[in-house]
């Protein structure tokens, strides 16, 4: 219905919303005469005064000349007309946004007639909700680890990830996202949101971007595949002037306190020096721009075991080395046509992964990443009213994860206190090659009254996944002791697989000039995905499984400038945005069927007739069936409903802008993990003996997220920039996660899949940020962070298996899941820097400090959530508990106060 009711509008107004375009801005010049009527036919140019780039349209019947798909920058807009003075004036395009200027022009009795504005870092006349984090903040703002997704944080709505699967760990989750894995990902106008891990393909270093977006909320129809928000990167081009810098930052213990829970005094150190360079093969036509960056970093992990074995804590050795590079070229090739291309490349090399916690080194990996990717543009202005950006990119990803041991896994008192021996996902590689192709075109149409774009992409994948799970073989003790086994769970064949799927997405939409102050903005978007879920895979338990073609994304939004200046600004709208299918589900059925790939096993220990041999445990105990994976027949692509409601009020000539935000978002189809085979707590069977555990990906998943948001942006006089927002929301969804971690996140009665219903792990009830850039005389900037986040929760489990279902992951009667509140977040980081000028070079001296005010932030994902080592089970009811003494405790914090040098020395 909901679907209906949007499609039926988009039919009857005959448009569709232009505003957030993902790799560029635009600039709408309204031009009339001294007593404001409209001027139609005057010349408005728009020069990018750093890289000579120019772009001209010409004023419409209307008085309004567009200046579309412009790369962001400073720009120098001038009118031009017979008889008539010219006015100039310089403006700030940021990425996504849309600059609104009015000029009046005069009869010629004077020279050319300068305006001078300031530029503005709110987006007024946005209708996602979305936050640009500046070229400033960028340079200026602490970032730990020089990690530029970081600064995602400052913007009001995204939250801390604390899941510690698939590398998403500390990641921002964006708007209604349930995880950090669950947002789409763009930098430079193509898709780069890696199709298995759901998160940025290839990292980069701070220095090579321009800009960044964060839309936390119901974004336009030229971004697709995904249900929460998106993320928008700029990477930096060159300019007229040459220009780069060396720099170099650095860490040891001697600057750093040592945190609550650390063991021993660790050698640590971090170096991170890198360079820029960047300029023009030919003036105002031939740009170029390099970036390489080299990071060094000697630190340790916290294990921390449990039970018999907490003598044995240690902080391990936890190094890693890190290239990053871009190489950038734009070629304007005449007044109408540009070019681009971009190279980027990481290499990463990680030792002890997955180490920490009651895990140690022997039950750890090494991480070895390897990617690249190639950017092709081409901009063609076809006329005063169209305009067309075609986009190209291929690439390649790879991450290898031996083990670091090959004795058999070993975990005591089923994995709570102590890991050791080979790790359960085995010697792990993920290799994928990419391609894409986009086009967007542009075009005004009703005299000026509708600004249209439409656009389609193909993006092309083919992924290899290996993941031998318990390539050793893993037992599972009863308590700390290898007195009693409680099963051997173990695999043979080979999990080596390959998906091929090609994604194809189309888009169409219309900026709708209702009234002068009154734009109406109108989308649709299709996604189709022709092998993510498998199609066409046999299976006896597998009925004919069709691609998911139900995927048509009607928007609306609006907004209103209630004044007509730029004053007041009401803005709003909704829409049902589709996500995407990682390719983890797809692996795992093909890896994990039972009758292809690899399968998996258990014995069981049942003394006196079945007695679990540890030196050959192949052979004996309780043979059980195969455990296997599917996706369900029916298995569709996540989808939400999204609904926000802003207001936007000028404060007087402070140059501060205050927001208001609501924001109602809810999924449906999210897609969740649980024993098909497996009758419930009140009926324990399974009822079909060919299987042990039928895990089956199923669209049985749901989420809420409720917001409302209280912001205060703006730059003051003498340049000073501040940020600061107030954040409530709830966030509730049935699973965290489609690829939960073994074996403690899965459902607790897998036949009762909404009792998982819950917060989400991610969910701060209260968030508040604070920053802000402030020019000091002498040359000197003070630029701090400031972060509070409420506790976020986690999930209290009994710590073994009491319905016999094979996960450790039951809770007791009355307790849900994310029941438990963590401990808040307080930090706040300080950068400052003083430059020097020597000739024609600069030398900066930064200072940062991280945690400054050493606050005891408990990594809330490091908690033993396990209540008992042992207790009552169904078959076993009368058993006694077997407490967990260190249940609730922390065994990692999030750092404590650390400083960092640096130095830059521009030219």
């Amino acid at each position: 219905m909901k679907r209906g009711i949007f499609c039926m509008a988009l039919v009857l107004l005959l448009a569709v919303p232009a505003w957030s375009q993902v790799a560029t801005g635009e600039i709408e010049v309204a031009v009339t005469d001294a007593g404001g009527g409209a001027m139609p036919g005057v010349a408005v140019t728009a020069r990018n005064v750093d890289s000579g780039l120019e772009r001209q349209a010409f004023a419409d019947e209307q008085g309004l000349a567009v200046l579309r798909a412009l790369p962001p920058g400073t720009y120098d807009v001038s009118t031009m007309l017979e008889g008539f003075a010219s006015v100039s004036q310089e403006v700030e395009v940021r990425l996504g946004q849309t600059v609104r200027l009015r000029v009046a022009i005069q009869p010629e009795v004077s020279d050319a007639i300068s305006v001078v504005a300031d530029a503005q870092m709110v987006d007024l006349y946005r209708t996602s909700v979305s936050t640009n984090i500046l070229p400033e903040q960028i340079e200026q703002l602490p970032v730990a680890d020089r990690e530029f997704e970081r600064l995602a944080f400052i913007a009001p709505g995204v939250q801390r990830e604390r899941g510690t699967f698939r590398f998403i760990q500390g990641g921002p989750v964006i708007g209604s996202s349930g995880n950090a894995s669950q947002s789409t990902i763009l930098v430079d106008g193509v898709e780069f949101t890696d199709p298995a891990l759901g998160l940025a393909r290839t990292r980069f270093s701070q220095d090579a971007i321009q800009e960044f977006k964060v839309i936390t909320n119901r974004f336009d129809p030229e971004i697709g595949g995904s249900a929460g928000g998106a993320l928008a990167v700029l990477t930096r081009s060159g300019t007229n002037e040459v220009s780069g810098s060396v720099f170099g930052f650095f860490r040891d213990e001697s600057l750093r306190e040592q945190d609550a829970l650390s063991e021993d005094e660790f050698d640590y150190s971090r170096y991170q020096v890198g360079a820029t360079l960047g300029g023009a093969l030919v003036p105002d036509k031939t740009h170029y721009f390099l970036s390489l960056e080299y990071i060094d970093e000697e630190d340790f992990v916290a294990f921390r075991p449990g039970g018999a074995f907490t003598g044995l804590a240690e902080d391990v050795e936890n190094p890693f080395t890190q290239w990053l590079g871009l190489a950038t070229i734009d070629h304007q090739a005449s007044d109408d046509s540009t070019f681009l291309g971009k190279f980027v490349y990481e290499q990463y090399e990680e030792q002890n992964f997955r180490v920490g916690g009651v895990s140690d080194v022997s039950n750890g990996q090494e991480l070895l990443r390897d990617n690249w990717n190639v950017i092709g543009g081409w901009t063609k202005v076809l006329s005063n009213e169209r305009l067309n950006e075609a986009r190209l990119q291929f690439g390649a990803r790879k991450y290898d994860e031996p083990t670091n041991s090959s004795a058999v896994e070993e975990w005591f008192s089923g994995g709570n206190t102590l890991r050791i021996g080979n790790n359960v996902v085995g010697d792990l590689l993920g290799d994928g090659d990419y391609w894409e192709i986009r086009d967007t075109f542009h075009w005004s149409a009703g005299g000026g009254r509708h600004d249209l774009k439409a656009g389609f992409s193909i993006f092309h994948i083919e992924e290899r996944s290996i993941i031998d799970t318990f390539q050793e073989g893993l037992i599972i003790y009863a308590t700390d002791t290898r007195d009693f086994p409680l099963l051997y769970i173990f695999g043979d064949g080979s999990s080596d697989v390959e998906v091929e799927s090609d994604i194809y997405s189309v888009f169409i939409q219309d900026d709708w000039v209702a009234r002068d102050n009154l734009t109406l903005t109108f989308g649709l978007r299709y996604d189709y995905d022709d092998g993510g879920n498998n199609p066409g895979f046999e299976h006896p338990l597998v009925n004919s499984r069709d691609r998911d073609t139900d995927n048509i994304q009607p928007r609306f939004g609006f907004v209103w400038d209630v004044t007509n200046n730029g004053e007041n600004i009401v803005r709003g709208g909704a829409g049902i945005f589709t996500g995407r299918y990682l390719l983890v589900p797809a692996f795992t059925e093909l890896q994990q069927n039972g009758l292809t790939g690899r399968v998996t096993r258990t014995n069981l220990n049942l003394p006196p007739f079945f007695v679990l041999d540890l030196d050959n445990p192949e052979n004996t105990g309780l043979p059980l069936p195969p455990d296997i994976s599917l996706m369900a027949d029916d298995l569709e692509a996540p989808e939400a409903t999204q609904v926000t409601l802003g207001y936007t009020r000028r404060l007087g000539d402070t140059g501060l802008f205050l927001d208001l935000e609501g924001i109602w978002a809810e999924g449906d189809n999210e897609i969740v993990i649980r024993d098909t085979n497996f009758g419930g707590n009140a009926n324990p069977i399974r009822p079909n003996p060919t299987y042990n555990q039928i895990n089956t990906y199923t669209n049985e998943g749901r989420s809420e997220y409720r917001a409302l948001v209280l912001g205060l942006n703006g730059t003051l006089k003498g340049g000073h920039l501040i940020t600061g927002s107030v954040t409530w929301s709830e966030k509730e969804n049935i699973a965290d996660d489609f690829s939960p971690v073994f074996p403690t996140g899965y459902p607790s009665d897998p036949a009762d899949i909404e009792a998982e219903f819950g917060r989400s792990r991610g969910d701060e009830e209260w968030r508040v940020v604070l920053s802000g850039i402030f020019r000091l005389p002498w040359d000197v900037t003070v630029a701090p962070i400031y972060e509070y986040g409420s506790g976020q929760p986690w999930n209290r489990i009994r710590g073994y298996d009491f319905n016999g279902d094979g996960k450790n992951s039951d809770r007791l009667p009355g307790v849900e899941r994310n029941s438990e509140d963590g401990p808040d977040f307080s930090s706040l980081s300080l950068r400052i820097a003083k430059v020097f000028s020597l000739g024609d070079l600069e030398l900066e001296l930064i200072l940062e400090g991280f945690n400054v005010l050493d606050e005891d932030n408990f990594d809330v994902s490091s908690v033993d959530n396990a209540e008992f080592f042992a207790g009552p089970t169904l078959a076993n009811p009368n058993a006694a508990f077997v407490p967990n003494p260190n249940f609730g405790n922390y065994r990692a914090t999030l750092g404590a106060r650390e400083l960092q040098l640096g130095v830059r020395i521009r030219y």
